[in-house]
This record gives C-alpha cells, sequence and structure tokens, in this order.
C-alpha cells in the first residue's frame, strides 16, 4: 500500500512559498496534492506526492534549502496525535523512543530510530522507507531539521547538537545547513542522522505529564492490537471498516478511498456492501468517534485539545461541533453531567 502523510507536514508551506513569491496552488497541483484539502483534518496524499512537492518548489523556485525553510516553520502539531507522547514524555530519550515506536499514526514512510552509545556520541537516526535517495534530499532535510527543531522547542533550547549528518552530498551553502542546525553538518555519511551526547538524552522536559503518556501510548497501542482483526475473513464488511477506522483514527486517516484501499475493494464496492448491511462510511466513522470520545473523556488527565487530537481533528472547535452534534451538549457540559464518584 501507498505511504500516506498527515497533510499538517505541509503547515505553514502556503505562507512560506507566498513569501517567496511562488505560486503554492501550482506546485500542489503539479505534485498530484489538493490545495484546497491542506487545512483538512481527515486528509492525507501520498509521501512520494510531498517529496514531489519539496523538489519541484526547490527547483522552480531556485532555493536548494526548501526543506529547511519549511522544517523551521513548523513544530510537534505536525506529528498530529504523536505529538502527545513527544509533549507529555519524560525527558529526550522517552520522547524519541515513543516517536519512534508511533511514527506511523503520521507517516509509515518515515523511521526514527535512537541508537544509544556510552563511550561514543549517540545518533537519532532518520530513514524514507521505499524511496528514490537520490530524488529525495529535500525531504530528508526537513525530516532531520524537523526532528532536531522540534527536540530544540521540547527542551526549551537546552538541547544542542553536536553535529548532522546526511547520507546525500551538500546540496547548498553551509550557511544555509548552519542557521538551520546551529552545528556542524557533514555529507556522504552512512546515515541520516543528529548527533549528540548521550547527555543530552537525560534533559527533563518541563511539559512532563506521566498519566498522560501512559494514557496516549495505551491507546495508540490498543488500536494498533485491534487492528488485526480487520485480517479475519469471517468478519462483516462494516466489523472490518470499524476495525480500520478505530486504528486510522488518531492519524485523521479518515476518507473513504483509504479504508477502501486497506480492504482491497472499489470504492463504491465498499459503499455497497456497507448499505447491504445498513451503514454508511460516515456513520461507522461517527460511531467509532462516539464510543473512543467517552472512553477518552473519562480521564480527567487528558486535555480536551488532546482528546480532539486522538480522535483526527486538527482542531478543538471541529471536535466541539461534531460532540454537540452527537450528544446535543457541549463537550464541557457533558463532563459536568457526568456522575462523580
Amino acid at each position: 500500500m501507498t505511504a500516506r502523510v498527515r497533510a499538517s507536514c505541509l503547515n505553514n508551506f502556503v505562507s512560506l512559498i507566498e513569501e517567496l513569491q511562488g505560486n503554492a496552488n501550482d506546485l500542489c497541483l503539479k505534485a498530484g496534492i489538493n490545495y484546497h484539502q491542506l487545512d483538512q483534518e481527515d486528509y492525507f496524499f501520498p509521501y512520494q506526492s510531498f517529496i514531489d512537492l519539496l523538489e519541484l518548489s526547490a527547483t522552480n523556485l531556485n532555493l536548494p534549502n526548501i526543506g529547511l525553510q519549511l522544517a523551521m516553520r513548523q513544530d510537534h502539531s505536525i506529528l498530529g496525535p504523536v505529538a502527545f507522547l513527544a509533549l507529555s514524555a519524560h525527558d529526550v530519550r522517552s520522547a524519541l523512543t515513543s516517536v519512534g515506536k508511533f511514527l506511523y499514526h503520521f507517516t509509515p514512510a518515515i523511521s526514527l530510530t535512537l541508537r544509544e552509545s556510552e563511550d561514543q556520541p549517540s545518533h537519532v537516526c532518520l530513514d524514507l522507507i521505499n524511496v528514490n535517495a537520490n530524488h529525495s534530499r529535500q525531504a530528508v532535510e526537513h525530516a532531520v531539521a524537523c526532528t532536531l527543531h522540534i527536540i530544540h522547542l521540547l527542551t526549551e533550547g537546552k538541547f544542542k547538537a553536536r553535529a548532522v549528518h546526511f547520507r546525500h552530498s551538500k546540496i547548498g551553502p553551509e550557511r544555509h545547513y548552519q542557521s538551520a542546525f546551529n552545528c556542524p553538518t557533514v555529507f556522504n555519511q552512512k546515515y541520516d542522522s543528529i548527533e549528540l551526547d548521550t547527555d543530552f538524552l537525560d534533559i527533563e522536559l518541563s511539559s512532563h505529564n506521566p498519566q498522560l503518556h501512559g494514557l496516549v501510548s495505551s491507546y495508540l497501542s490498543m488500536v494498533e492490537i485491534d487492528s488485526n482483526s480487520t485480517s479475519k475473513p469471517n468478519l462483516s464488511t462494516s466489523k472490518q471498516a470499524r476495525h480500520l477506522i478505530q486504528k486510522l483514527l488518531p492519524t485523521g486517516q479518515l476518507s473513504r478511498p483509504v479504508i477502501a484501499e486497506n480492504m482491497k475493494l472499489h470504492e463504491r464496492a465498499l459503499h455497497r456492501k456497507l448499505q447491504s448491511e445498513g451503514y454508511t462510511f460516515e456513520a461507522l466513522v461517527d460511531e467509532v468517534r462516539i464510543t473512543e470520545a467517552k472512553k477518552l473523556l473519562a480521564h480527567d488527565a487528558i486535555p480536551m485539545s488532546q482528546i480532539a487530537g486522538l480522535l483526527g481533528y486538527n482542531e478543538q472547535s471541529s471536535f466541539n461541533r461534531a460532540f454537540k452534534r452527537w450528544f446535543e451538549m457541549t463537550p464541557k457540559k457533558y463532563l459536568q453531567s457526568k456522575p462523580r464518584d
């Protein structure tokens, strides 16, 4: 299956291109990305299209550092629900390990691993999976720069890399890399990675919330385990779709074409099969979201904005509108109406 990525990977892309006197709509069109859906929480597109978009932008605007520039305008919010794990982690080590474990909720096209060493520098390694290495240099630089920038933000500036390593050769002036990384950048290396002193992994995060971290980790793990039911041929179409929706819910990847692709069905065939069982795709999504909303609201430690993210909404206002449609009251009133132990 084609690896997809959240539209949030293009947060601030349009404003950046406009500042550079470029045409973001035209660039997206050429890369096969729907410009008009970039702000929709359920919009995913192939990661290869993201790669193509950055390469097109670099060429058309003659800007070899477009991937770096975009990364420096972004923060942890591009990760969707995975960001909650980073924010609530105890320290840098826990944040990186958790993000690496669940990064597929953002996109399965990127792998993040932490290689620790006691007597040598450690490395945060990033790999793009099943892509053309010669055509993905902008995306690689974006992924590495984004990772370093997010760690810097999480540690409130306490973290500093020893060096940044790239497998590819230099594609822009040294000043571009120095501005983005504030450390030496070396090329033609074995890994695409951030080199750091192992002691920096122990930096504690001020946003640490152990209860929230445990709840979100359990929730994302539960979704992954439950999704195994989709491989059982005796399940009805609606039950298979429901399990897939639950799995993909935290990613926001809830479009009918994506679910149909996962079930190896044509979109129209999925519609007919669900209809024969008395369902629509939209009704199933609502059903799963309502069930999960009730579970998450039972935990007082999870902020409302983060519950919205775990249910696949980029903005709390979208979640609030949906919740009012489901329960004819706001989430706040729903909580107030719950009986207290």
